[in-house]
C-alpha cells in the first residue's frame, strides 16, 4: 500500500543515506516517515554522487502520520561537498555523531528501562524529542521532576496498560474491535482516570504540584465514552452482565437450554431406547448441537445426522428428542451474538469519537511517564536538578561522569568544572590516559542531561541551557565517508563554525578532543587555533584537549581562555582536574607506566634531541623536587591536622566547660526557685496546720462549756500532740460525782410532782442520756401520763420525754463561768487542765 500510494505522490525532501543501502523495492522507516528508495534521474545523478546510486524519497503523505516534522525535510541547497552532501545533512550528521561520540545512548538505554508506557518509551528513543528546544521548556521539565520527587509511589499510578493507541486508531478506521481488545481500551481509560484522581488527591493533601497538574488537566474523556466501557467487562474479558442485563438473560436463558438439553441426553442415555444404536455410553457436544455416537446404518433410527467420522461407520446424530431445544439454543445464541457484535460496534463508534481525546490523554500519561523516568534516572547518578540560565555557564562541584555511573563503575573521580564565568574556554593537557577525554564527556553530558531535565551527577551545579552541543571526539569520518581522518576533522570544524555563527552568543558548547593532531604539528596547531579562535568570536564556549605546546602557549596567553591539567602524582594519573596549570603529556612515563620493554623506552628516550631530553630532566628533576615537596606538604597538613585535632579538642573542652557552667547557673537558679517554693509551702502548711489547731482547740473548748454543768470537776484533757487533744473523765471525780448526784437523782415517779423550772437529768439509753436541763412545760395526757419538754443546758435543744424518764438535779455552775477571763485566749501547752479547773 505503501509504494503504491508513493507513485501518486509529490517528494517534498530527498536525502542519500549514509550507512544504509536500500534495495530499489523496499520500504524503509526513518524515524517517524516511511520512505521509499528509488533511482535517481539523470539530472539528479549530476549533484548526487557517492558509493550509492539510490535517494530516499520521503512522501508528502506519509507527514500526517508523524508527531512532528523533520527540522531537516527542506530541499537540498546548492552549497554541497565534493560528494553531494550539503551542509544541512553534515550538521545533522555530525549531531548525530555529537551524540554517539558522548556516549549519550547509554542515558537512553536507561531512561527507556525506567519507561511503562509506549508514548515515553518512543520519546526516549528520539533525542530530538527528547532534548527541550529552550531554557523555559527545562524548567518546566525540572519542575516535573522535583514535585514527582515529593509524591508515593501510589500516588503516581502508571502501566502498560496504556497503550492503546493502536487499537484507537483501528477503530478511527472503522473497525470493529473483540472484546478482549476493547477491554484492553477500557481498562486503560480506567488507568488515565486513576492517574488523574491520583494526583489530584495528593493535591488536595497540601502538596504544591502544579506542573503535574496541568499536564493532568488533559486527561478529559466525553462522557459518552465512559458511559459504554467504564465497567462494561467482566475479569474474563466478556461483556459484563451487570452493565448489560439484555445479554444477561440471553445468557441465562441459553445456559437453561444447554441443561435441558444436557439432562435429556442423560434420560436417552439411561433408557433402552437407542441402547443398541449408540457406541459408548455417554453423549457429545459439536458446536450447538448435543450428539450420540451412533452406529452409521442406525442413524436415521436415532435423529439428524450432524457429521460422520473419516471412515464413514460412526456417524453423530442430534436424537429428534432434541431437535426443538436445539433449533432453540441455536437462534438464541444467534440473537446473542448479534446483541454483542451490536454493543461491541457502539463502543468502538464511542472511542472512534473520542480518539483524539483518548490520544490526548495518552501523550499526558507519556508525558508523567516520562518526567517519573527522568526522576529515575537522575536518582541512579544520586544527581540535583541543577540551577538554569541562559548565559553560557557550567558550574558543578564533584561532576562525575554519568555514563560511569549508570554502567555501575566502581570508582568515578569527581573534578570541579568551571567554564563561562572568568573565561569563554577551557583548555585541557595532561598525561596519556589521564582522564582528559573523561572530563571532555563529562562536559558535553552535563550540558545534554540539563536539557533532558534529568538531574545531573554533581554538587550544587549551575548547568545553563545550551542550544547548541557539538562534540569532536574520535574518528569523524562517519560524517563524510570518502575522506581521510583529519579532512573529515577539518569538515567537521566548518559545519561547527556555521551552526554557531548562526547561534546567539553563549547558546553554543563544542569540545574538541586531541586538537591540532593528525597533521603536521606546527600546521595542525595553527589551524586548530584559528578553528578555536573563530568558535570564540562566535560566542560559543569550547573545551579542548591537546598535546600541542603551541595552543598550551597561546591558551596562557588568550585572556578568553583558561588552562587545566590532569593532575599526575609519582608517576600516576589520579584523574583530577587542576585549574590554572598546563599538563605535561608524560608519554615516556605512561610507556614505562604500561609496561612496555625497558630496551624499547630507553631507545626511544635516546632518539630524542638534546633539547628535548634536557626538557625531560628537568620534568624528572621537577617530578623529584614535586615529589619531595609533596612529601613535605604531606608533613605539613599532617602537623596541620594534628593542631587542627588540638585546636578542635580545646574548643570542645572549653564548650565543655562553658556547658557546664551553663548548667550549674540553671540548677542554681532552679535551687533558688525551689527553695522560695518550698518556703512559701511551708508557711502556708504552718498557717493551715495553726488554723487546724485553733479549730481543734475551740472544738474541745465548745465541748468543756457544753459539758461544764454535769461534768465539772471530772473532765480532763488528754494528749501529747495538738492532733491528739481529747476530753476524757477524770474516773475518780466521776465516781465521787456519781455518788453525790445518785441521792438528788433519784427516778421522778408518776405520784411525784414536777413543776416548770425544775432542773432534771435524762435517764433513758437515748444518746441524750446524762444531760441536764430546766423543766419549761409540762404536759398531762389521759390515763394520768405526763410529759415534759425540757431545755437542755448549754444547748438550744429541746426534748420531749416521758418524766419517768426523767430524775431531780442539782443547778449547774453559775452563768459566771462564761465569763471566765481565760476565754478568748489561746491556751499553751501546759495550761489546758489548770483552764478547766479555772471553769
Amino acid at each position: 500500500q505503501v509504494t503504491q500510494q508513493l507513485a501518486a505522490m509529490n517528494v517534498v525532501g530527498i536525502a542519500r543515506p549514509s550507512h544504509l543501502y536500500v534495495p530499489s523495492s523496499q520500504i524503509w522507516k526513518r524515524g517517524d516517515h516511511h520512505v521509499h528508495a528509488l533511482p535517481p534521474t539523470a539530472k539528479q545523478a549530476d549533484c548526487w554522487q557517492g558509493r550509492s546510486s539510490q535517494l530516499i524519497l520521503f512522501a508528502a503523505g506519509f507527514q500526517g502520520c508523524c508527531r512532528r516534522r523533520w527540522h531537516s525535510l527542506r530541499l537540498p541547497r546548492a552549497a554541497t561537498t565534493n560528494d553531494g552532501k550539503n551542509d544541512e545533512d553534515l550538521a545533522e550528521s555530525l549531531n548525530e555523531r555529537t551524540l554517539q561520540s558522548l556516549d549519550f545512548e547509554v542515558v537512553i538505554s536507561k531512561l527507556q528501562e525506567h519507561c511503562c508506557t509506549a508514548v515515553a518509551l518512543a520519546t526516549a528513543h528520539d533525542p530530538r524529542m527528547l532534548l527541550a528546544s529552550s531554557a523555559d521548556d527545562v524548567h518546566s521539565l525540572y519542575a516535573a521532576v522535583q514535585e514527582l520527587a515529593t509524591l508515593e509511589d501510589g500516588d503516581v499510578m502508571l502501566s502498560d496498560s496504556m497503550d492503546i493507541q493502536g487499537l484507537v486508531d483501528a477503530c478511527s478506521r472503522g473497525a470493529v474491535l473483540e472484546p478482549p481488545e476493547l477491554r484492553d481500551v477500557s481498562v486503560a481509560i480506567g488507568a488515565l482516570l486513576k492517574l488523574r484522581s491520583g494526583l489530584e488527591r495528593a493535591a488536595a493533601q497540601g502538596l504544591h504540584i502544579p506542573t503535574l497538574l496541568s499536564i493532568v488537566e488533559q486527561i478529559k474523556l466525553p462522557g459518552e465514552l465512559l458511559d459504554v466501557l467504564l465497567d462494561a467487562f467482566d475479569d474474563k474479558g466478556e461483556l459484563s452482565e451487570s452493565k448489560f442485563p439484555e445479554i444477561a438473560e440471553m445468557r441465562a436463558r441459553i445456559r437453561q437450554l444447554e441443561t435441558q438439553s444436557a439432562t435429556e441426553m442423560k434420560k436417552l442415555l439411561s433408557s433402552d431406547k437407542y441402547k443398541s444404536y449408540v457406541s459408548g455410553d455417554d453423549y457429545m457436544q459439536l458446536g450447538d448441537h448435543y450428539v450420540l455416537v451412533v452406529k452409521s446404518q442406525y442413524a436415521s433410527e436415532v435423529g439428524r445426522v450432524i457429521t460422520e467420522s473419516r471412515g464413514g461407520r460412526t456417524s453423530y446424530v442430534e436424537p429428534r428428542e432434541l431437535a426443538s431445544i436445539s433449533s432453540d439454543l441455536v437462534e438464541l445464541k444467534r440473537e446473542t451474538a448479534f446483541a454483542v457484535r451490536r454493543i461491541l460496534a457502539s463502543m468502538c463508534a464511542a472511542v472512534s469519537h473520542g480518539s483524539s481525546a483518548i490520544t490526548a490523554c495518552l501523550q499526558a500519561a507519556g508525558e508523567i511517564d516520562l518526567a517519573r523516568a527522568r526522576l529515575f534516572v537522575g536518582e541512579d547518578m544520586e544527581g540535583e536538578v541543577p540551577e538554569v540560565r541562559q548565559e553560557g555557564v557550567i558550574l558543578a562541584r564533584n561532576a562525575r561522569n554519568p555514563c560511569m555511573l549508570l554502567r555501575g563503575d566502581a570508582q568515578v573521580v569527581g573534578n570541579t568544572i568551571e567554564l563561562g564565568v572568568g573565561s569563554q574556554g577551557m583548555i585541557l593537557s595532561g598525561p596519556n590516559a589521564g582522564g582528559k577525554t573523561v572530563v571532555l564527556k563529562t562536559v558535553g553530558l552535563l550540558a545534554l542531561l540539563a536539557r533532558c531535565g534529568i538531574p545531573v551527577p554533581a554538587e550544587s551545579p549551575r548547568i545553563d541551557f545550551f542550544k547548541v552541543v557539538l562534540a569532536q571526539i574520535g574518528d569523524m569520518q562517519t560524517i563524510e565517508d570518502n575522506l581521510s581522518t583529519y579532512s573529515a576533522h577539518l569538515v567537521a570544524s566548518r559545519v561547527m563554525l556555521g551552526i554557531t555563527a548562526e547561534a546567539e552568543a553563549g547558546a553554543s558548547l563544542v569540545m574538541v578532543d586531541e586538537a591540532g593532531t593528525g597533521t603536521d604539528p606546527m600546521q595542525g596547531a595553527a589551524l586548530a587555533r584559528a578553528v578555536l579562535e573563530s568558535l570564540l568570536c562566535n560566542g560559543a564556549r569550547i573545551v579542548a584537549t591537546t598535546h600541542s605546546a603551541q595552543l598550551k602557549n597561546w591558551a596562557l596567553e588568550d585572556p578568553r581562555t583558561d588552562v587545566a591539567a590532569m593532575e599526575q602524582k609519582h608517576g600516576c594519573p589520579t584523574f583530577k582536574l587542576v585549574r590554572n596549570l598546563v599538563g605535561e603529556s608524560h608519554a615516556i612515563e605512561t610507556a614505562r607506566r604500561l609496561n612496555l620493554p625497558n630496551k624499547l623506552v630507553s631507545r626511544a628516550q635516546e632518539l630524542l634531541d638534546e633539547d628535548q631530553r634536557s626538557l625531560m630532566a628537568l620534568q624528572e628533576e621537577a617530578m623529584a623536587t614535586e615529589k619531595q615537596l609533596q612529601m613535605q606538604l604531606q608533613r605539613a597538613e599532617e602537623r596541620e591536622d594534628q593542631a587542627t585535632v588540638a585546636e578542635k579538642r580545646a574548643r570542645r573542652i572549653e564548650t565543655t566547660f562553658r556547658n557546664e557552667e551553663t548548667k550549674l547557673a540553671i540548677v542554681e537558679a532552679d535551687l533558688t526557685n525551689r527553695l522560695k517554693e518550698l518556703q512559701n509551702s511551708v508557711k502556708d502548711e504552718n498557717e493551715a496546720r495553726m488554723d487546724s489547731y485553733e479549730r481543734k482547740i475551740e472544738d474541745i473548748i465548745g465541748q468543756i462549756k457544753r459539758h461544764a454543768g454535769e461534768c465539772a470537776g471530772t473532765l480532763q484533757i488528754v494528749g501529747d500532740t495538738i492532733e491528739g487533744l481529747h476530753l476524757e473523765h477524770d474516773k475518780a471525780a466521776k465516781s465521787a460525782k456519781q455518788r453525790t448526784e445518785t441521792e438528788p437523782g433519784k427516778l421522778i415517779q408518776e405520784a411525784d410532782a414536777l413543776e416548770i423550772g425544775d432542773w432534771v437529768q435524762v435517764a433513758d439509753r437515748s444518746h441524750w442520756h446524762g444531760f441536764k436541763g430546766i423543766v419549761q412545760q409540762v404536759t398531762h395526757l389521759p390515763r394520768g401520763a405526763v410529759r415534759a419538754k425540757v431545755k437542755l443546758h448549754g444547748s438550744k435543744k429541746t426534748l420531749d420525754v416521758d418524766k419517768t424518764k426523767l430524775c431531780k438535779a442539782l443547778p449547774s455552775l453559775p452563768n459566771e463561768i462564761a465569763k471566765s477571763p481565760m476565754r478568748g485566749s489561746k491556751p499553751s501547752k501546759h495550761n489546758y487542765n489548770k483552764m478547766v479547773d479555772g471553769w
